[in-house]
């Protein structure tokens, strides 16, 4: 114990004994040369996107879009559905509409620059939600509580509008959106994640949820984006690292495929 405390107290000594010195050069950030894809295909009959970009240099900043990719999704081993770029948003590739099936794989197939990348994802059950909570935040205005659902991972997606209501200021943008990850897990620094300012909205707001099943696989690559993100900055943070991806290789992010349920819910008063 003694021999602990010794080498404890006398590290700092040994770090301010090191010299420092001065580096003038700048320091250069190496962008990677892969393709970062993002999609999720639902049950939900829609015109599903698949975004395609390159890395960014900043954090939580947008890469530059990539265009003139051809992006198609093969349904088991039948029918394939071509995604078409969107000629207003580069990078954005929405499909033919589709339902996304529960129990058969579906494959993504991208080319690009003479390259070809794949990923194959399959969707599990969705369980069902419970009322939507919400409670008083004072001055007339409420705020969502957020709660655990079911016994298998989700997340749900919140988009909440008051743009019908007298709340609504001329000029504001009165919606927003939230996402609550109930990926059962237990991670110290999601326990411990920075605060979030909260979210208010008046009487009258209309609430859509819209909750997501999550398959093993993209349940790792959520907690591994979330460890990056959202839960960074608090009092246990995790070492950083490469963050799992089921596309082939030089290709980053993740395809899913989730059975989804949603809801609308109308804030009313309460006492």
């Amino acid at each position: 114990m003694e021999m602990s405390r010794y080498i404890f107290w006398c590290l700092p000594l040994v770090l301010l004994a090191c010299g420092e010195e001065k580096i003038d050069r700048p320091l250069k950030a190496t962008v990677p040369d892969v393709l970062v894809v993002e999609g999720v295909l639902t049950n939900k009959k829609a015109n599903h996107l698949i975004k395609l970009s390159r890395p960014s240099q900043e954090l939580n900043g947008e890469g530059p879009p990539v265009s003139g990719a051809v992006v198609s999704i093969m349904e088991g081993n039948g029918k394939t559905y071509l995604a078409t770029e969107a000629p207003a948003m580069p990078g954005h590739y929405f499909t033919e509409s589709m339902t996304a099936v529960f129990g058969k794989p579906y494959t993504l197939s991208i080319q690009y620059n003479g390259k070809e990348y794949f990923a194959m994802a399959a969707s599990v059950p969705v369980e069902p939600m419970g009322g939507l909570q919400y409670e008083k935040a004072g001055d007339g205005l409420y705020q969502l509580q957020f709660e655990e659902s079911g016994s298998s991972p989700n997340y749900v997606d919140y988009h909440v509008s008051w743009a019908n209501t007298p709340g609504c200021l001329p000029g504001s943008l009165c919606e927003g959106r939230l996402v609550y990850y109930d990926l059962k897990t237990v991670d110290v620094n999601s326990l411990f994640k920075p605060d979030k300012e909260d979210f208010l909205f008046p009487v009258g707001a209309v609430v859509v949820r819209t909750k997501y099943s999550v398959s093993p696989e993209y349940k790792t690559f959520l907690r591994s984006v979330l460890s990056e993100t959202e839960w960074r900055g608090g009092l246990f943070d995790v070492p950083r690292e490469n963050v799992p991806t089921n596309l082939s290789e030089g290709a980053i992010g993740f395809f899913a495929v989730s059975t989804v349920l949603s809801d609308t819910t109308v804030i009313v008063e309460k006492p």
